[in-house]
């Protein structure tokens, strides 16, 4: 069993077909990539908010004053 060699030509076919395949999904996905940022910038500063929110609560000190 003699196999074929692959040449040069096949590899550059080979990456050229991969190549536009690749162009096709980023194009088609190019209109969502807003969507998208924006909806990883909203959930970053909700996080943010709320782990802020936890270590003010931990660290407030109650000071209780009372009339003697």
């Amino acid at each position: 069993m003699a196999q074929d060699k692959i040449t040069r030509e096949d590899i550059k076919a080979k990456f050229e077909e991969l190549e536009s395949g690749l162009t096709k999904a980023g194009k088609t996905a190019l209109p969502a990539l807003p969507a998208i940022g924006t909806a990883i910038g909203v959930g970053v500063f909700v996080v943010a908010l709320y782990l802020g929110y936890r270590l003010g609560r931990k660290r407030n000190t109650i000071v209780e004053i009372t009339r003697i």
